[in-house]
């Protein structure tokens, strides 16, 4: 309750002083190149509590002295329970520049006061103490650069240059061979070579494993540095945008969603198809210029990274190689490999093992050619595409061009194409395979779905790859029975036109996915 404060009514306790509010000092260069350490601390006193009767609390404020406290311009806390408040460099900086519109590199006073409050029997006027504090502040040292540099005890000789990104050239990045030790990042622009550089925060500070960390720049003789523990290639990422670092593994960020091919043996890059049967496996099928070749990675909106060899030269035709992550711009300049003839090349790229196969026109195989007799007559089929068939779908028959005669039991949709990394294996990946009719055995037992695979359209003759089953071309059928606990698993099949055609596999009712190997001659039924 607040008492009646006439104008005769005075009241001695008005004039306490026990509230004092002090300054650590009271002229203050704020320096960029330290910003999280304390450059003001005010400190305050207890004020007088009078007696049990009132209540005490307390409220700072901070402005400009210019302003007065004014209610549009301060900074209001309640804080009662404290004692002191403190500002880093930075923060000061940050609230001179930013709340009250100071510009960078001027000088100004700040005033903080600290009013004790009473609230009891009568009205008691608050204790009140300001004190004010001259400040410099900086002007910040900018994240820009023509150019940007690699340097410390964890670089090998000179130091290395980091490019900016081409989909971003706010965002420097490189795949570099690091020792363990330390580095930062001098910077060079306009007139000034390597006087600042991009430094941690703290005077040392250990990489975590990509994760992005505060960066500021600092001058040369004031930086710090981040600690690389070991030896490794790491990707370096410098944010000039939000003023960041991340440093981690290479091998860590191979992830993709999109691969393209690039280089001088392509008029324009070409995306690369990730193919259905591996999504860690990319894939490209089509001809090439006589130039170099290196294969640029988009991923989370950014082509930051490419698949090049450890240094520029030829491949080794034909056979699994091991690769290294660069920036494109490196890749271009320095590490492709070769194409030295024009022809139709496949290129098959695994990010999970990290490796690359470069097949040239001399060893790119060739879709699988079967030479097959029907109506007495030889037919050479070359195989690009597989008919799945049998009484599994009720031998539904959808023909896309009727004036070309299918036989009973032919679903285009059900029909299988070579993955573009090897002709020799035709995927079906769609809808669940249906289990309509039945097969029934030698001994009469009815056997759910039934299906065999098929290089044409014919349903009698045809060269087929059927299962393991015991069948005798007509006598009886036979049916392999797969379940759940099979699916993934190779299967054998068996080629030919003899009793093979009537050996089925009965599969689960969860088969969306088939995955044929003509050449050594598997199957693979599978839920995905």
């Amino acid at each position: 309750m607040i008492g009646c404060n006439e104008e005769n009514d005075v009241n001695p306790l008005d004039n306490r002083s026990d509230l004092v509010i002090e300054a650590s000092a009271t002229d203050i260069k704020l320096n960029e190149d330290t910003p999280n350490d304390i450059a003001l601390t005010l400190n305050w006193t207890k004020a007088d509590p009078i007696s049990s009767e009132y209540s005490l609390s307390y409220i700072y404020k901070v402005d400009l002295a210019s302003n007065d406290f004014s209610d549009n311009t301060l900074i209001k806390e309640f804080v009662d329970g404290e004692s002191s408040k403190s500002y880093t460099h930075k923060e000061l900086q940050q609230l001179l520049t930013d709340k009250w519109e100071l510009t960078p590199g001027t000088t100004t006073t700040l005033s903080a006061r600290i009013i004790g409050s009473l609230e009891g029997p009568k009205f008691v006027k608050p204790e009140i103490s300001t004190v004010s504090v001259k400040i410099q502040t900086y002007i910040e040292k900018e994240f820009k650069a023509d150019k940007l540099y690699i340097s410390g005890t964890a670089v090998d000789g000179e130091d290395i240059e980091i490019r900016p990104m081409v989909s971003n050239p706010l965002r420097y990045v490189g795949i570099v061979s690091l020792k363990a030790g330390n580095i930062n990042f001098p910077i060079v622009y306009e007139d000034e070579n390597k006087v600042n550089v991009i430094s941690p925060v703290v005077a040392e500070q250990t990489i975590q494993g990509g994760k992005e960390l505060e960066a500021v720049v600092k001058s040369a003789e004031k930086a710090g540095v981040w600690v690389i523990p070991e030896s490794d290639t790491y990707r370096v990422l410098v944010d000039f945008e939000h003023h960041t670092v991340s440093i981690g593994l290479a091998s860590d960020y191979i992830a993709a969603d999109k691969i393209f091919v690039s280089g001088t043996c392509v008029s324009e890059k070409q995306e690369m198809t990730q193919t259905i049967e591996n999504e860690n496996q990319y894939a490209f099928h089509a001809e090439l210029q006589s130039g170099n070749v290196y294969f640029p990675i988009l991923f989370d909106g950014e082509e930051s990274m490419a698949i090049a060899p450890e240094t520029g030269g030829d491949f080794t035709d034909g056979q699994e190689m091991s690769f290294t992550i660069k920036t494109p711009e490196e890749a271009a300049l320095h590490s492709s490999w070769n194409i030295k003839n024009q022809g139709v090349y496949r290129v098959v790229i695994n990010i999970e093992t990290k490796k690359i196969t470069i097949y040239s026109p001399d060893t790119d195989p060739q879709p699988r050619e079967i030479t097959w007799s029907y109506n007495n007559n030889d037919v050479t089929t070359v195989v690009e595409r597989v008919y799945i068939w049998g009484p599994y779908d009720g031998w539904k028959t959808e023909n896309p061009k009727p004036s070309t005669p299918w036989d009973t039991g032919f679903n285009l949709a059900h029909s299988m194409t070579p993955s573009l990394a090897n002709p020799y294996l035709f995927i079906y990946k769609g809808e669940k395979l249906p289990r309509q009719n039945s097969v029934k055995d030698k001994d009469g037992n009815s056997h759910p779905g039934g299906l065999v695979f098929k290089i044409g359209v014919q349903s009698a003759g045809c060269y087929t790859f059927g299962s393991t089953a015991e069948a005798l071309r007509g006598s009886y059928d036979g049916c392999l029975d797969l379940t759940e606990a099979d699916l993934g698993k190779q299967q054998t099949v068996v080629q030919g036109q003899e009793n093979n055609r009537y050996a089925f596999f009965s599969i689960p009712t969860s088969v969306n996915y088939v995955e044929l190997d003509i050449e050594n001659l598997t199957v693979i039924f599978d839920a995905k």
